[in-house]
């Protein structure tokens, strides 16, 4: 305008005026499609912020998603819960002989979302069934189909390009592949032997580049408790199914749950091995064989150390045990473990015939929060993540199941 008025002394006013009229309506209609886009609004290729969540499952007679909104400051905020569908064990373990105990479905897994985060995936161990749900924009959840897998008591759960694999407790081939429909259904591809029949494989994985799944052998048998120490990675055909697997014997005894590192560790294989006390890191190489690099490290004063968490960073492993503890594990740039605190993190039992069972848990994908399910207590706690891997707790959600102590899974977004 200045530039106008000196080279046009005589420019109307009305027109001045209604020049900057217009230049106000364009500042207000960018900033209202600011706010629009801000919104989910304003166009087709917009979309909201992704909300930041947390799923477990109540493992429940009726079996139930239980979901948490995450906050900035890492702390969780209740949300309705979604029914699956299908029935849960209601704490009933069959690992434990068919008692009501923690940890009831003896696996790492039970509750994983997919690669793009649109869909969500629920083991229902009591009637040998798989929930699908989407997950909306606006964060909630919609059931969107409840498929039998044809196995027995469905515990760890694995999902790459459409297909869906599944573990299960029992069986003559415990491991199942299954192509997931548009609307959710789960389509059997075959079924596997794992080990041997009726072992209790405790997890199943992908690897990082897509080629195996890998399945942890906990036992070869449960009665008696006999372990299997081994490590297979089944390659992946084109169509989902998968060929003839690699087989490694395990540095520990009892590997239970694995999680592998990111970018230049991801061949990296964190491993805990429940019955030895211990965890051990391997080299995964392209032909689906582990190499083991560190352990079995001990992991002083705790027993049966069985889930895991790695930071995205790769400089710290979290494991959680049976005892109600977390340790506090260190990785360096060759994938070596080293302890660095046994007990990072603790909460006190709230019956006096378990501890509080610290099972499953999940790293936000900042790295700056851990979550973690305390079975035995029935809740989820919050802790935040300082740069020596110090654990702080921040907060603490019940998570009101039918047996108290039947909490299972965790994932998040």
């Amino acid at each position: 305008m200045e530039r106008v008025r000196r080279h046009s002394p005589s420019f109307p006013v009305h027109l001045k005026y209604d020049e900057a009229m217009m230049n106000k309506k364009l500042a207000v209609t960018a900033a209202m499609s600011t706010l629009l886009a801000a919104c989910g609004g304003g166009g087709d290729n917009l979309s909201p912020a992704p909300v930041s969540q947390l799923f477990a499952q109540t493992n429940d007679s009726t079996n139930a998603v239980v979901r948490f909104t995450r906050g900035a400051d890492g702390t969780l905020t209740p949300q309705a819960s979604v029914q699956t569908g299908g029935k849960g064990t209601n704490g009933v373990n069959y690992f434990m002989g068919n008692i009501v105990a923690p940890d009831a479905l003896t696996s790492n897994n039970s509750v994983i979302l997919s690669t793009d985060k649109t869909r969500l995936f629920v083991a229902n161990a009591g009637d040998d069934t798989v929930s699908t749900f989407s997950i909306n924009s606006n964060g909630g959840i919609t059931l969107l189909a409840v498929s039998p897998t044809g196995g027995t008591r469905p515990t760890s759960l694995a999902y790459l390009n459409g297909v869906l694999y599944v573990t299960h407790q029992q069986g003559a081939q415990e491991l199942g592949a299954y192509r997931v429909g548009q609307d959710g259904k789960l389509t059997a591809i075959a079924r596997y032997t794992v080990v041997q029949q009726d072992a209790l494989p405790t997890q199943v994985s992908i690897s990082p580049d897509g080629k195996f799944v890998v399945v942890n052998g906990f036992l070869k048998t449960v009665d008696p408790v006999q372990p299997a120490n081994t490590l297979l990675a089944f390659p992946i055909n084109s169509d989902g199914s998968l060929g003839t697997a690699v087989d490694s014997a395990s540095a520990g005894v009892g590997p239970f749950g694995g999680r592998f590192g990111t970018g230049s560790l991801a061949s990296t294989y964190v491993v805990t091995e429940a019955a030895g006390d211990t965890a051990s890191s391997y080299s995964f190489a392209s032909n689906g064989t582990f190499t083991p690099v560190s352990g079995p490290v001990t992991v002083t004063g705790q027993a049966a150390p069985c889930w895991l968490a790695i930071t995205p960073d790769n400089k710290f492993a979290y494991v959680s045990s049976g005892s109600g503890t977390v340790s506090l594990f260190s990785l360096d740039s060759t994938g070596k473990l080293v302890l660095l605190n046994a007990t990072a993190a603790t909460e006190p039992a709230v019956s006096s015939s378990t501890s509080s069972f610290a099972n499953d848990s999940w790293i936000s994908p900042d790295g700056k929060y851990l979550y973690q399910d305390y079975a035995g207590d029935g809740k989820i706690v919050a802790y935040s993540i300082s740069a020596k891997g110090a654990l702080t707790k921040i907060g603490e959600q019940p998570v009101n199941t039918q047996s108290k102590i039947s909490l299972q899974g965790l994932t998040g977004t």
